[in-house]
């Protein structure tokens, strides 16, 4: 009877060391083998995460995701994650949190990429979420893409290109016997002046060689070009002439100012003068031309006026019958 309980005392101790160690080798996987801190990142893609996802730091397994929750804004969704880090574990500022895959076949891990600077992040605090580095994971979103090119890109294309393509061979079913009439018309054409049009470049080479392109023409070709070149040079000379004295007479106004200046106070104070007595000067030259006039009128009708002049009227003060 004691042997029966001493057995049954074995055996259960036994099952609960075994309860005890799975207990820890658990713990030991999921990397929480005693209290965590708490932090949170939001990613916009949790493709193969779900709860007790392993958290690692630059590979190193420190903790698991604890729970997901989705969000929505603007939108779009995206899922913020509560991550438990084992309690003191160091996390710098400018840390980045990212779905991982540590090969082909690994499970999908969430890793904080460390950053460079010296001040951590207290627990409670939110880690940036990166881009997915999960090789599968861009496959999928490429996927995707493509998809979405092939159904809003290529198949309107293809559609049009048939569209055309149909209506080309419509087109050409109607016109393909006239064009290649036309086309063979134009060879056989084309064929027969052919030997005419050479010999006739021929002759126009020959004719340009001989008499435009000769060597008289080349030498009164050069001598022109040394002509034009000296002509720039002398215009270079007279364009320095031509400064010279511009800058001889910026100096003779600039030395000159205040004789200029009272040579226009008194051309205005004369000008002046001539626009006030403008009136009478004209009036007077008005009376002078009709005297004038009326002298030749007269001179006109008897020259004798010049030698002997004019008999008073009849009428006048004084005048004879």
């Amino acid at each position: 009877m004691r042997d029966a309980r001493a057995n049954y005392i074995l055996v259960g101790g036994f099952v609960l060391a075994m309860l005890a160690a799975l207990v820890a080798v658990v713990a030991l996987l999921t990397g929480r083998t005693g209290t965590a801190d708490s932090y949170t990142t939001q990613l916009a893609n949790v493709n193969g995460v779900k709860f007790g996802t392993k958290v690692t730091y630059e590979g190193f397994v420190v903790g698991q995701v604890d729970d997901i929750v989705p969000l929505r804004s603007d939108g779009r969704t995206s899922f913020r994650l509560m991550l438990g880090v084992r309690e003191g574990w160091p996390i710098p500022e400018g840390s980045v949190a990212r779905v991982a895959s540590a090969g082909v076949l690994s499970a999908v891990t969430i890793d904080i990429k460390g950053g460079s600077s010296e001040t951590m992040l207290p627990p409670g605090s939110s880690i940036p979420g990166g881009p997915t580095a999960n090789i599968f994971a861009v496959m999928n979103d490429m996927a995707g893409e493509v998809a979405k090119l092939n159904q809003q890109g290529l198949l309107p294309l293809m559609a049009t290109l048939n569209q055309r393509v149909d209506a080309l061979g419509q087109v050409l079913e109607k016109q393909a016997p006239e064009l290649m009439a036309n086309l063979v018309t134009l060879t056989s054409d084309l064929a027969a002046k052919t030997p005419r049009i050479t010999s006739d470049v021929q002759k126009m080479t020959g004719t340009l060689s001989t008499t435009v392109l000769n060597d008289a023409n080349a030498r009164h070709m050069a001598d022109t070009i040394r002509n034009m070149a000296e002509m720039s040079a002398g215009l270079q000379d007279t364009r320095r002439h031509l400064d010279t004295v511009m800058a001889s007479l910026d100096k003779t106004v600039v030395g000159n100012r205040g004789t200029v200046e009272a040579a226009l106070k008194d051309l205005r104070y004369t000008l002046q003068a001539v626009a006030r007595n403008i009136d009478s000067v004209t009036y007077n030259l008005e009376g002078t031309t009709r005297n004038f006039h009326e002298f030749s009128r007269q001179l006109r009708e008897n020259p004798s006026v010049l030698l002997g002049g004019t008999k008073p009227g009849g009428d006048g003060p004084g005048g004879r019958r």
